[in-house]
């Protein structure tokens, strides 16, 4: 393989005094071309081994910093397990961070931890921080109560009440100032509602939220806007009103579910959904159904029309890998990364698919990986004696 053109960059400005040879700093490695360091980096997977390569000199410092983070593919994710546990993907070592013992990791989002902590007087707070900056954002630990909709859109109930109780599913850092989320709470003590809300850092509450009674199993930021997704597969836009205090004031269904062969998904069935933003900037869904009568589960992947309003079902992801779970999901290029990912795969961290794929096997597996050009389910090997109790997500680092 030769080595890449040249980026028209220079090397760090030489200092112009004579090394002496017995120096630690006049190490050959010092001499390595740029292109060639950037060649090496390029071939490394793990980011913890592009954190030790930007440390060896100044001058491979320069090339992991500057020359060649434009062009450096992602590094593989991590595997996220309870307690703090994260395993690396493509070396296999594990990394662990340390957090006080009142505080609870509720989920992985990209690379924040969700934490809940317990304050006796004050009730729960909620954070998120990046365990490799330490850098940390102050959630609310309440919600305005959710307006109520009918089926046209008009209002049925609202009222002024703040609500403690809620469960934070998923979170969305939209920008440095806007921060939406996926939550659950029961309504009335009886039905459990899930619905889209969204803040600033450091608020004291959430936004109030529109409630269409539908439940949502996943959320993605997408032009501007808020999609959430059924679990059968009908698409939700949630217009979001960014100025002053942010707060979601319209919903519209603008996709319905997709069709499957051979069923209706109103039948007993496991389904689920997830949404991701693909390599090529589409808003794709990832969707999983197993019915009693087939026990084969069928997995397809739709692209979001939003001009037509409806799913096109994608036969080839070509060269992208879609790396998939309730928490966070994320598409990456396979082409031109050092060849250490194969495209047209899809990785799935998803325990309830699991139960169905092995139900009657003893494999200890929680994530699988789906070949698209074969069609077929292959189960990951996470290794460390992990059983499949274990729910875990992906992290990128």
């Amino acid at each position: 393989m030769g080595a890449r053109p040249s980026k028209g960059r220079s090397s760090p400005p030489s200092t112009g005094l004579p090394q002496d040879p017995s120096s630690p700093s006049s190490s050959p490695w010092m001499d390595l071309q740029p292109d060639l360091a950037d060649l090496l980096l390029h071939h490394l997977t793990s980011h913890a081994d592009r954190v030790r390569f930007a440390a060896v000199c100044c001058h491979w410092r320069y090339v992991a910093m500057e020359y060649s983070r434009h062009g450096l593919p992602p590094p593989l994710p991590w595997v996220r397990f309870p307690k703090g546990a994260f395993k690396n993907l493509s070396d296999g070592k594990w990394h662990f961070f340390r957090t006080r013992e009142q505080d609870t990791c509720k989920g992985t989002f990209g690379n924040w931890q969700l934490f809940e902590e317990e304050e006796p007087r004050h009730g729960c707070h909620y954070y998120l921080k990046n365990p490799l900056s330490g850098a940390i954002m102050r959630l609310p630990g309440r919600y305005d109560e959710s307006t109520c909709l009918n089926k046209d859109g008009s209002c049925v109930m609202s009222s002024t009440q703040r609500w403690s109780e809620f469960k934070i599913q998923k979170v969305i850092v939209c920008s440095d100032d806007l921060v939406a989320a996926k939550v659950s709470y029961y309504l009335h003590c009886s039905e459990m509602q899930s619905v889209v809300v969204c803040c600033r850092p450091g608020m004291s509450s959430w936004s109030r939220a529109l409630s269409n009674g539908h439940w949502y199993a996943d959320i993605a930021f997408y032009g501007q806007k808020l999609y959430a997704v059924t679990r059968e597969g009908h698409l939700f836009a949630h217009e979001v009103a960014t100025k002053a205090k942010p707060w979601v004031y319209q919903i519209e269904q603008v996709i319905p579910a997709p069709s499957s062969d051979g069923f209706f998904l109103e039948s007993p069935c496991a389904v689920s959904c997830y949404l991701v933003i693909s390599h090529t900037g589409k808003l794709l869904m990832v969707r999983w159904v197993r019915t009693p009568q087939n026990k084969e589960v069928e997995l397809k992947v739709f692209e979001a029309d939003l001009k037509m309003l409806q799913w096109l079902e994608v036969k080839s992801l070509d060269d992208q890998v879609l790396f998939v779970s309730s928490d966070c999901s994320k598409a990456v290029s396979a082409s031109g990364d050092g060849d250490y990912m194969e495209g047209n795969k899809i990785y799935l961290a998803d325990y309830s698919l699991n139960l169905f794929l092995y139900e009657s096997s003893h494999t200890n597996e929680s994530a699988c990986v789906y070949d698209m050009t074969s069609n077929k389910f292959q189960p990951l090997s996470l290794g460390g004696g992990i059983t499949r109790a274990w729910h875990v997500a992906w992290f990128f680092p």
